[in-house]
Formats: C-alpha cells, structure tokens, sequence
C-alpha cells in the first residue's frame, strides 16, 4: 500500500482548490477477492470528509469487464463503506462507447457475464455472441466430446456476416472460444464457410485488459484476460505465419483508459482542469507502466500545445482518435506503488 508521506501529500495537494485528481485500481490495492484490505481502508477513511464526500475528484480504474458499471459501482459502495456512483468506475470496456463508427457494425463479443447488455449499454447495436454462434454452427465446436452433437442442425435463424470482434474478457471455455474466433477470423466472418485462403485485410479486432496476470484470493496471481490472447495470438500466428493485429487496446496501461478516466475526474471537478493526476496500483506492467506512460504523453501534450502544435492519442487507430476538446489536460500523472 501507499506511503504516509504520499498520502500526506495527496491530502495536502488536494486542498489546493480540486487541483488533483486520484485514479484508483481496485483488486490486490482496495480488495483482495471480496475482502476489503484493511491498510486500503483506513487510507480511504483519510480521503474523505466528515460527510463521507471525497475531498477531491477520485475515479476507480479497473480492468476487470465481466459486469455492468453501475453494479461494480454498487459493489465497491457497499464493500469500502463509501458512496460511489457509476460516473466514478472506468471498467476494462467502458473507452468502447467512444468508438462510435465501430457501434453500427455486427460484432462477436467474447468474454464473460452479460455481455450482451454490457455491448449494448456501451452503443453496439448488431452483437453475436459465442454462444449464438456455437448454438448456430453446433459441428465446429469439437473439442468437447460430451457436447458434441448428434444429429445435423437445422436453424432457421441465419446470423449475419461479423464485421468485427470484440473480446471484453476472459471466457470461460477458451476452447471454445479460441475455436470460433480463429473460424470467425479466418473466413471473413463467415464461421460456416470453409477458410479463405486469401486474405487481404484482417477483421477489425478490439481487446480489452491485457493483464496477464491479476490478484485474488489465492496465495499466487491468476490467469488473465492477456493469458488468454497471448493463447489467441498464438494459435492465429501458427496457422497463418501472421501477426494478430488489434484496431484498438483497452484496458490499463492504455493511453485512451486513462484519457477517458481524467474525463471523468474533470466531470467532478465542475469541468475544471487538474494538475496532478495521482495514480494507484499494484501491477508494474498495468498500473506503473500505463500511469509512466499517460504522464509521458501529458508533458508531449503540453509541449505541443505550447507550440501550437494539435496531439491524438498515440496508438489507438485513426477510428478511435478522441476529439481536440476530449484531450487531456493534467500536467502530470504520478503512479503510486
């Protein structure tokens, strides 16, 4: 956890009229499994007022994505003892509703939970999950002998043509679901036909959290969603001899999770630019890296700015490009291990 001196700093920072914001991570700093770590406890206690109101703009950046925000914000309410609204969560997926020209394609989503309801909340409005896709072409999942079927289908749904794939997190059968995303990938979204064996573009793949690994109840850390597409990518590069190319990157340490983040800590701040942006995490490959990462991008931000000169996120694809007045502006982002 967080030192008393930066802790002390933070508070003292934060009386500076709202100039500082806090993004926090959630699992292995606030809560390990469903338990609240009691040293994250009385740290929180030390940022809030006697009216249990934060003393400044804090905003939970999570790359957990198998639930809706406004339940993870209810289950951080009840768990830390706070007050915390859905504008104050950023899940692994929650950059997506600003993908607007992805919104009107038919998209595969893989991952857990409702992720049906999570696509359609985010602005996806054509979605085919794996299920449906299984359910639809029951003979190219195999690998299971005890689901394999018995008799030919016969559906009278037709699916539509996938434009494009959306992995918001973790299955629960990776066989599964590396089986119909490689179909999916490899016959131009049409998982019922046979592989094309010229393609010239790959389909429009978007990844969210690319943890490889994160902390739970058990002594070690688990297997996450980056296990996962490691395995995806694997599997895509051995049959084809290319690289899996991904349209855009979410998830910490993503620069457009932490653009999106100081929106909203700017939002509680009446619209108010910050100054510092204080990072808290646990994990040096997300947390410490992507909060490094964001201030690298702030002081070329503001250099560029100084000379007149207009910035987009780095890395994220000419569709995922953020509007000029949806750019940062904090001087600095610093992590806190």
């Amino acid at each position: 956890m967080w030192s008393r001196g930066l802790l002390q700093q933070v508070v003292r920072h934060a009386s500076n009229i709202r100039q500082v914001g806090v993004l926090f991570d959630v699992d292995g700093v606030l809560l390990r499994g469903g338990s609240v770590i009691p040293a994250a406890s009385r740290a929180l206690r030390k940022l809030v007022d006697r009216n249990n109101k934060f003393l400044f703009p804090v905003v939970f950046v999570t790359n957990a994505g198998s639930c809706l925000r406004h339940h993870k914000a209810q289950q951080l309410s009840h768990l830390l003892d706070l007050q915390i609204t859905p504008e104050q969560v950023v899940l692994s997926h929650s950059p997506l509703q600003m993908m607007k020209s992805f919104h009107n394609k038919c998209v595969l989503v893989s991952g857990q939970g409702p992720v049906t309801q999570i696509a359609h909340i985010l602005g996806f409005q054509k979605i085919v999950t794996i299920e449906q896709l299984s359910e639809q072409h029951p003979l190219l999942d195999m690998v299971d002998h005890s689901r394999r079927p018995t008799s030919t289908p016969c559906s009278s749904q037709i699916l539509p043509q996938i434009q494009a794939i959306i992995l918001l997190g973790e299955p629960v059968r990776w066989e599964t679901n590396l089986q119909l995303l490689i179909d999916v990938l490899l016959s131009n979204g049409r998982p019922g036909c046979v592989y094309g064996t010229q393609m010239l573009a790959q389909m429009p793949v978007l990844a969210c959290n690319m943890d490889l690994l994160w902390m739970a109840d058990a002594p070690s850390p688990r297997f996450g969603h980056g296990i996962f597409l490691l395995c995806l990518e694997s599997v895509y590069k051995k049959l084809t001899g290319r690289d899996l190319e991904y349209a855009a990157v979410l998830g910490k340490p993503s620069l457009l999770t932490y653009q999106y983040a100081e929106q909203l800590l700017r939002q509680q701040n009446q619209n108010h630019k910050l100054s510092t942006i204080y990072a808290v995490g646990d994990n040096l490959m997300t947390d410490i890296y992507g909060a490094n990462l964001y201030n690298r991008y702030l002081a070329k931000h503001h250099t560029k700015m100084m000379s007149g000169t207009k910035l987009v996120a780095q890395g994220t694809g000419t569709q995922t490009m953020m509007a000029e007045e949806e750019l940062a502006f904090a001087a600095q982002c610093r992590s806190i291990l």
